[in-house]
């Protein structure tokens, strides 16, 4: 794949969620191998859906993951374009203009069902004389126009899936502009990928017949046709497909649960193939591995858990200087040895203010700790100065003491000093808190 050109073309209409983006990624990744170009494209024709602000979040977003693309275009600027296009087809007689009205198309589609039919248009519009059409058009009647599709069967190696067969006879002749003069999906779609030299087409498996009909219209064009890749769909844990409206999996959620961008890009890059997932701290590491064969056909399940532990595994090679960038309104709290006591206890930068405010405020809560443990632990506490031997050398003479073990001997140690049943490693913690800190929790009640 030498010097490949993909594209991301999503419609600005809702917020991108992590099925999106992974759409994304595997074209970055794709043009990245190659040192080709990846390109943005909105696909914003329908432009009563298509919001500004959603081009905006969009952009933002590839930015968050490191997705930089190198070119940007909009469709909506580029109409002249796929006029031309029109008209060619028009002049080959390969589209044709059609007058049913959505409620009379509705009708036809029912009775088709009814009649356990394929609900695929009956192309009567293409039965229309000129002096009907002509009349028609006369009174006032705005055409929509449809695509004339050959009846073969469209055939090509898919970069993931092998041989893909797609019976155009089974297909709806595609319209491909509204009565209102708006393009919908495949003209622009194929015209952008001709003017824009894309040469691989990697996108979800639910665009496979898009596909087929597509190549169609790359053949009417005459035009190279680029390599397709149809990657399986991103499903939540529970199997459920994910979607714009669903604000849980949005980019802007992840964003704000502090989520390392790395974090999604691997796991993103890893569900749905045959490789084993893990972290990558760079999207260049993760392009030297990524190999578009390894994906699978079977769905693509996306684990919150497993990102939670990607991003704990990223989180806990941040060094400090890194983590100071990052958590610069934290710094008054930050220090070196504080950040090397709990990194490697939070799955999310979020939990740096939980830590923050265990270790400086008071804790709150009724444990039901043992009291003549406490006490006890109080008593055989070491005094100051402390090292790294302070705690064996504590927790040594509780359990002589008291004869515990496990956890029985720690946990309650745990749950005075932190209010929590896990955590930092207790002999790293008590020397970041100190001997009053820690005396003045094992008084507590």
């Amino acid at each position: 794949m030498n010097n490949s050109v993909t594209r991301f073309a999503p419609s600005p209409s809702g917020l991108l969620h992590v099925g999106n983006v992974r759409t994304a990624l595997l074209n970055f990744l794709v043009s990245k191998k190659s040192n080709g170009k990846f390109i943005l494209r909105i696909d914003d024709t329908d432009q009563e859906r298509s919001k500004d602000k959603y081009i905006d979040s969009i952009k933002e977003d590839l930015s968050w993951l490191g997705l930089n693309y190198d070119e940007c275009y909009q469709q909506s600027n580029r109409i002249t374009l796929y006029d031309k296009a029109f008209d060619i087809l028009k002049a080959k007689d390969l589209i044709y203009p059609c007058f049913e009205t959505p409620d009379e198309l509705d009708k036809k589609r029912k009775r088709l069902i009814t009649r356990r039919m394929p609900p695929v248009y009956d192309r009567a519009a293409l039965k229309l004389k000129q002096d009907e059409i002509k009349s028609l058009l006369d009174s006032g009647k705005k055409p929509y126009w449809r695509f004339k599709l050959s009846s073969k069967k469209i055939k090509f190696k898919d970069l993931i899936r092998g041989d893909v067969s797609v019976d155009l006879a089974a297909q709806s002749d595609p319209v491909i502009k509204r009565e209102d003069g708006d393009y919908l999906y495949n003209l622009p779609s194929v015209v952008d990928d001709i003017d824009m030299n894309i040469t691989h087409i990697i996108r979800g498996e639910d665009h496979i017949t898009n596909s087929g009909i597509q190549i169609e219209i790359f053949n009417a064009l005459n035009s190279n046709i680029p390599l397709f890749g149809h990657n399986s769909l991103l499903v939540s844990e529970n199997g459920e497909p994910f979607s714009k409206r669903n604000a849980a999996a949005s980019i802007e959620q992840l964003k704000e649960k502090d989520i390392d961008p790395n974090a999604v890009n691997s796991l993103n890059a890893s569900i749905g193939s045959s490789v084993d997932i893990e972290a990558f701290e760079s999207l260049d590491l993760l392009a030297d591995k990524f190999e578009i064969s390894s994906l699978s056909k079977s769905p693509a399940r996306y684990s919150n858990n497993q990102l939670d532990k990607l991003n704990s595994q990223l989180i806990s090679n941040y060094d400090f200087e890194k983590i100071s960038l990052l958590l610069k309104d934290k710094n008054d709290f930050l220090d070196a040895e504080f950040w090397d006591c709990i990194k490697q206890n939070i799955s999310t930068l979020s939990e740096v203010n939980d830590w923050i405010k265990i270790l400086n405020e008071p804790i709150e809560g009724d444990f039901n700790l043992e009291e003549n443990y406490l006490t006890i632990a109080q008593d055989l506490l070491p005094n100051e100065p402390w090292d790294s031997k302070t705690w064996d050398e504590w927790i040594l003479r509780l359990k002589e003491k008291t004869q515990k073990k496990g956890k029985e001997l720690f946990m309650p140690i745990r749950i005075a000093l932190t209010g929590k049943t896990n955590g930092p490693e207790l002999n790293k913690l008590i020397l970041l808190m100190g001997y009053n800190k820690v005396m003045e929790r094992l008084k507590r009640k």
